[in-house]
């Protein structure tokens, strides 16, 4: 390997590139930033992430074909560069519905339409710049509920909540939200993205089971094989509404299934860019299931969040 110009501090960054399909990339993702990735690119096909020291990425209980493409990863050197710096030149202001999520190091130059609902953001360590399909679907859903009175005065739960940002999409449309997350920097960052944007959301660290109460209205962008682990939980939680989204089309049914055997009404199903977000209710008169057994609440504990998306 030819010889890199060093840096004062760390004097070469290790890149790692993993293949990818839309099925898996959330997944991959979420991996690179739990062996503790200083930065991360995905881009069609493949994410990019960049460390201080290469390290292993699988996992025993990996399923196939996530195991594949981490074990298939490409480690090269190069000289360390300001990662962070060049990832927020690639980000822009995102719309959904009514809603604009603007970076903070946008915020100066942002001028806000009639009617918007302008929400500054700042993902520091937690998942979540609003951009993906996953997240403005959710977005959308929730936007279509203050448009018809059904959000403002109720309770709101953001399961997995990432950066926050649904939670705090809620909250500002007149929601009393809370969040839970198993990634405590998560827990962090929300809050601190909460008082950003001038908004209360009480946020906790864990996952369905930390939620202080059943709530009218459950969000939980996560990932397939999450949502159908803690489809019970989630229908249980719920009193009224539970927005799911992370599916992909391919596996909307495990999604489905799983949601349906658990109580849930599906109402809508609403797809963008390979993804899918569920839309439906419980019966006013339970949860559809008599109640939940430990081992469900046991996976809730332990499954939480594989982060989405953009939460």
């Amino acid at each position: 390997m030819p010889p890199i110009e060093p840096h004062a501090e760390h004097p070469v960054t290790n890149r790692a590139v993993v293949a990818t399909d839309h099925t898996t990339v959330e997944a991959v993702a979420a991996r690179l930033w739990e062996r503790g990735a200083i930065g991360l690119w995905e881009r069609s096909g493949e994410v990019i992430a960049w460390f201080h020291e290469p390290v292993p990425l699988e996992a025993p209980t990996d399923p196939e074909p996530l195991r594949a493409q981490l074990g298939a990863v490409r480690w090269s050197r190069e000289a360390d560069r300001d990662w962070q710096a060049e990832w927020k030149a690639t980000i822009e202001s995102v719309r959904a519905g009514r809603t604009v999520i603007v970076p903070t190091w946008l915020a100066d130059d942002h001028v806000a339409d009639d009617g918007d609902l302008t929400l500054l953001l700042d993902p520091g360590r937690a998942f979540g710049s609003g951009h993906h399909a996953t997240t403005t679907l959710c977005l959308e859903v929730l936007d279509g509920l203050d448009l018809t009175g059904r959000l403002a005065g109720r309770h709101l739960a953001d399961v997995g909540c990432g950066s926050g940002i649904l939670a705090i999409a809620g909250a500002a449309r007149g929601a009393t939200a809370v969040g839970v997350d198993i990634d405590a920097d998560a827990v962090a960052v929300t809050r601190e993205n909460a008082e950003r944007n001038g908004v209360t959301v009480e946020v906790r660290h864990g996952s369905v089971e930390a939620l202080p109460r059943r709530t009218d209205i459950v969000v939980a962008n996560l990932v397939t094989d999450v949502v159908a682990q803690l489809a019970g939980p989630l229908v249980h939680a719920t009193t009224d509404l539970l927005i799911a989204s992370g599916i992909t089309v391919e596996r909307q049914d495990v999604a489905m299934d799983a949601l349906t055997a658990a109580g849930l009404r599906i109402d809508e199903r609403r797809e963008r860019d390979g993804w899918i977000a569920l839309v439906g209710h419980v019966d006013a008169d339970g949860d559809g299931r008599a109640d939940v057994d430990d081992g469900e609440r046991a996976a809730a504990a332990d499954a939480g969040r594989a982060p989405a998306p953009d939460a």
